[in-house]
């Protein structure tokens, strides 16, 4: 019956597409359910203020899919992922931050919903172990820096299509009406205020994964850029044009892996808090290896962000980390990484008598995959 309610809604969702193609299907849906589990115990010595030392979390992510294939070889379904994230009273609420409808052939594949933009689909980052060392999001207690291009990791509404892949190339392009707005979001507002202060955003990207006498490449990037929604001189002479862009690159032989990331932000750094004329660029460099069960690594990542107003400096933010895993049992694997990190973006909820923040992260986790 569960499939039958879900294939149900999918064919609704997708009921103008599949007529315009006279789509029929006796097949059903097939619905898979997976995901991951989190556990971390996390140890930290900085230089905030009024802060605990130590940190323990669960974290979980499910992944559900419905996908149904008609006679004209037509693919198509739904496709999210449910998190657990804190209520103002400190309960657990479970929602979709990635959920999008889809279809596609040997044409490629059109996404319709909150979904990644191609470039930030198509990004090859510095490779990583476990938790990830100094990553771009390397801390739930230390999140106050940006390591990471400025739309890295956001599910706004919007409209994709991916290319099939060609000799390991593939590209894409994607068109978000609304930065911001996701789900049943309305945000029709012309007026710049929040997270919607911009307005049709467009994503280019492209990626290659080969391999040439043992060697193994991956290439990745892309850019997204737009306009900003209040056009008054008032707004235009503080606020930029939406641009991010961004490369990647991993080579990997006989268990080990080095890579890198590099980003520019060009004013829209810090979830776009930066001011007209500032510049933000970032890069990351990393090597793993790995051999059975066992997995290290260590990488760096640093950001520069050079401010247009000169009454403020600019400022220098970096981490290094080292890393551990290893699977204990199938779907079971122990995780450890140490970052040692420094942040002159923070300014601020210091410690007396200290201009910046920096310290050392300890983090140990478990982890469940299904």
């Amino acid at each position: 019956m569960k499939k039958i309610l879900l294939g149900t809604s999918a064919l609704v969702l997708l009921a103008g597409a599949a007529a315009a193609q006279q789509v029929t299907t006796k097949a059903p849906f097939t619905v898979t359910l997976g995901g991951s589990v989190r556990s971390d115990f996390i140890i930290l010595n900085d230089n905030a203020a009024n802060v605990s030392s130590r940190e323990a979390r669960l974290d979980y992510r499910l992944h559900l899919k419905a996908e149904a294939k008609a006679e004209n070889g037509l693919t198509y379904g739904f496709d999210a992922r449910l998190r657990n994230n804190q209520n103002g009273v400190g309960q657990d609420v479970v929602g979709a931050d990635r959920k999008f409808v889809y279809m596609g052939g040997s044409w490629g594949q059109v996404q319709l919903g909150d979904t990644l933009a191609v470039d930030s689909n198509f990004e090859v980052q510095a490779p990583t172990v476990g938790i990830g060392q100094a990553d771009y999001a390397f801390g739930p207690s230390v999140n106050q820096y940006s390591f990471y291009h400025a739309n890295e990791g956001e599910f706004h509404t919007k409209l994709v299509y991916y290319t099939p892949v060609f000799s390991g190339f593939q590209a894409g392009i994607s068109y978000t009406p609304e930065k911001g707005s996701a789900g049943r979001d309305n945000a029709r507002t012309k007026i710049a205020s929040g997270s919607n202060n911009y307005k049709d955003l467009i994503s280019l990207g492209a990626a290659y994964t080969g391999s040439f006498s043992g060697v193994g490449v991956k290439l990745g990037g892309g850019v997204q850029f737009g306009e900003a929604k209040d056009v008054s001189a008032t707004v235009r002479a503080n606020v930029d044009d939406y641009v991010v862009w961004h490369l990647g690159a991993q080579l990997s032989y006989a268990g080990f892996t080095f890579g890198g990331h590099y980003y520019d932000n060009q004013g829209q750094g810090n979830g776009g808090q930066l001011a007209k004329g500032d510049d933000q660029i970032g890069w990351q460099l990393g090597l793993t290896y790995s051999t059975g069960p066992w997995g290290v690594g260590i990488n760096y990542a640093r950001t520069e962000t050079d401010y247009a107003a000169r009454g403020r400096r600019d400022d220098s933010d970096y981490m290094v980390g080292l890393g551990a895993a290893y699977q204990l049992a199938p779907g079971l694997s122990l995780q450890a990484d140490v970052v040692k990190f420094e942040a002159e973006s923070q300014t601020t909820g210091l410690k007396a008598g200290k201009t910046k923040n920096d310290g050392t992260l300890f983090t140990f986790r478990t982890r469940v995959d299904f």
